[in-house]
C-alpha cells in the first residue's frame, strides 16, 4: 500500500513537494492544507501542474485515517508553527518540516523543542525539521563527508547562490533592490537574512563534540555596481543584490566552524564548498550549486521512508541514514 501523505502549506516550496509525492508510486497525497482563499476548494493536482486530481484543498486539518506523515512547509519561525506541528504529531502523523528553526531547535527554542519531543513520543511518531539548509548543505554534508576522517578539527562552508535564479519572496527575504541603510535595518529588526546557519552550526557542534564557547553571526549587504534585473524591477549601483552571511563557532580561541552564505542576484558561479581541516584534510565541491528550492523538495520526500523507521521523538538530520530517492526497504 503506498503512503499517506498529508501536505500542509502551498507554497512555492510546499506545491514543489506536492509534485514530487505525484511521482512516486509509493506515495499517495490524502490530503492538502493550506489557509489560501483562492487555494480552497481547488485539487491539490490543479495547483501542483498535475490536473484535476488528488485531495481538495481546505484550511483546516482533519486526518485521514490512513495517512502516516504530514510534510509542513509553511514557515521558517519555530515560534508561529510550533502550534501546526504539535497538531499534526498530537493526531498520529509523522512529520517532515521545512521549518528552519526545527532543525536543531534546542539552543534558540528549548520550550518548543520539548514540547514537540513530547507530544511526538507521547504519539509514537517522529518529527524532523530538514532542508537544503538547515538539513544538509552545510551540516549533514560535511557529517558524511567526516566518516572517511581520523580526526576533524574544523569544518568550513562557502555556499554561493544565484538568486536570479530563485523565487521572488527569496529574494526580497535576502533584501535584494533595498538601500544599503534599509538593509541594515531589516538585519537588525529580524526581519531579513537566511534562517538557518546557527542551526547547521549547533548540529555539527554536536556530531563533532565540540561544546562551542562562543557563536557570531553576521550580515552583510552585497551591493549593485551596474543596474541588474530582479524578478520584480530593476536594482540600481548602490542598491542591494542580496546577503553575505557568515556564521563563525569557536571552542574557547580556536575557529572550529566556519560557515559562509552568499546569496544575490548575478553571485556566482553557483558552488558548494565544504572544507574539513584535520587528518587528512578533505575538500568537496559541487559545481553549480544545490539548488535550494528544488534540493529542499528533494530531501524532505526523500526522508519519509526513514523519518517513518527512526524512533519516535523529536530528531535531527544526523540521527538519520542518508535518504534516496527510492522507495522504502
Amino acid at each position: 500500500m503506498p503512503i499517506g501523505v498529508v501536505h500542509c502549506g502551498l507554497g512555492p516550496i510546499g506545491l514543489a513537494v506536492a509534485s514530487l509525492v505525484s511521482d512516486r508510486p509509493w506515495l499517495r497525497s490524502l490530503a492538502a492544507v493550506d489557509i489560501s482563499p483562492d487555494l480552497e476548494g481547488r485539487r491539490l493536482g490543479e495547483v501542483s501542474g498535475r490536473g484535476p486530481v488528488g485531495p481538495v484543498i481546505g484550511p483546516s486539518f482533519l486526518r485521514p485515517a490512513e495517512a502516516a506523515v504530514a510534510l509542513h512547509c509553511t514557515g521558517s519561525s519555530l515560534g508561529l508553527v510550533a502550534p501546526q506541528i504539535l497538531e499534526l504529531a498530537s493526531a498520529g502523523l509523522n512529520v517532515i518540516s521545512t521549518t528552519e528553526e526545527l532543525a536543531f531547535p534546542w539552543q534558540a527554542h528549548p520550550a518548543a523543542a520539548t514540547e514537540i519531543d513530547a507530544a511526538a513520543r507521547g504519539a509514537g511518531v517522529t518529527v524532523l525539521g530538514t532542508g537544503i539548509n538547515p538539513g544538509y548543505a552545510m551540516d549533514y554534508l560535511p557529517i558524511a563527508l567526516s566518516a572517511v576522517a581520523q580526526r576533524v578539527d574544523k569544518v568550513v562552508v562557502h555556499r554561493v547562490q544565484d538568486a536570479a535564479t530563485r523565487r521572488l519572496p527569496l529574494q526580497r527575504k535576502i533584501g535584494a533592490g533595498l538601500s544599503p541603510d534599509s538593509f541594515r535595518a531589516a538585519v537588525a529588526s529580524g526581519r531579513l537574512g537566511h534562517v538557518g546557519l546557527t542551526e547547521s552550526a549547533h548540529a555539527l557542534a554536536r556530531a563533532f563534540g565540540w561544546r562551542l564557547t562562543d557563536l557570531q553571526e553576521a550580515i552583510e549587504p552585497i551591493a549593485a555596481q551596474e543596474p541588474t534585473p530582479m524578478a520584480e524591477s530593476v536594482i540600481q549601483p548602490g542598491q542591494v543584490l542580496g546577503l553575505h552571511q557568515t556564521a563563525e563557532g569557536r571552542v574557547d580561541s580556536r575557529t572550529v566552524i566556519s560557515l559562509t552564505l552568499d546569496m544575490a542576484i548575478g553571485a556566482g558561479p553557483s558552488r558548494d564548498s565544504v572544507r574539513l581541516v584535520g587528518v587528512p584534510d578533505l575538500e568537496l565541491e559541487v559545481p553549480g550549486g544545490l539548488h535550494g528550492d528544488l534540493a529542499t523538495a528533494a530531501i524532505a520526500v526523500n526522508a519519509i521512508p526513514r523519518v517513518l523507521a527512526a524512533a519516535p521523538g523529536l530528531i535531527v538530520m544526523a540521527d538519520l541514514a542518508p535518504p534516496t530517492p527510492g522507495p522504502p526497504r
